[in-house]
């Protein structure tokens, strides 16, 4: 399995080694640079392909927060701090965990396995070039780990938009894909799976009933999409 290679950014010395310490308790992490601030931080962004920073928010000139700001792709960020009062602004900004001071080891792990679950999915690949062109077709795959994961169409209740993830809700399981679900709907071939709202595409066999313009699917209520809702009701046959 790939090594999660990580990078601390914290003007403490105490916190840095203390994170030290708990990344080399983590099987197949790998700290490769700590760094006392953002000047620091950016070197080892060209230096290193980091996937995860552990970054303090309250560092002199330049803080964690803009620091992050100022990154076009950055890695996945868990912020480390002695305040609570930024943990808002932290979730905006797409952390994955937002650990207080003092951590506990404890703590730590937790985090670290939101990090592992973002980084253990990727884009959905099709594993035949010219799979998207059999017509008929009635599943796709997605890439976890090192494996092909296949994914029938009626296995699917509907799919989630998050930011630059998406969720695909399963009937048994829930699945987290680093793709836009633009790129997903030009992935699958045709109903049941359609798209309804900016954020959705749900299962047609899936729907339970239709509230105004709420559709009502395995207890979860989906908004209906205006400019959807006349190509939906004509294959719902509404």
């Amino acid at each position: 399995m790939k090594k999660i290679l990580c990078m601390i950014v914290d003007d403490e010395p105490l916190a840095r080694d203390i994170l030290q310490t708990y990344i080399a308790r983590i099987p197949g992490w790998e700290l490769k640079k700590s760094c006392i601030n953002a000047v620091e931080a950016y070197e080892g962004l060209h230096q290193f392909t980091i996937d995860v920073i552990f970054l303090d928010i309250q560092m002199p000139v330049v803080t964690g927060i803009d620091f992050l700001r100022s990154l076009k792709k950055p890695p996945l960020v868990v912020f480390t701090t002695a305040y609570a009062d930024h943990a808002v602004t932290g979730f905006e900004l797409n952390a994955v965990d937002y650990l207080v001071k003092p951590i506990v080891f404890e703590r730590f792990q937790q985090a670290t396995e939101k990090v592992n679950a973002r980084l253990a999915v990727s884009e959905p690949v099709i594993k035949d070039p010219e799979q998207k062109q059999v017509q008929g077709a009635d599943y796709f795959f997605i890439k976890q780990d090192s494996r092909l994961v296949k994914i029938n169409y009626n296995d699917v209740l509907y799919m989630e938009a998050q930011r630059d993830y998406t969720y695909i809700y399963l009937k048994d399981r829930k699945i987290l894909v680093s793709m836009h679900l633009k790129a997903l709907e030009e992935l699958i071939q045709s109903p049941p799976l359609f798209r309804v709202q900016r954020s959705y595409i749900v299962n047609l066999d899936a729907i339970k009933a239709i509230n105004g313009n709420v559709l009502e699917i395995a207890g979860k209520e989906i908004p209906i999409g205006a400019s959807y809702k006349e190509e939906l009701f004509r294959l719902l046959r509404v």
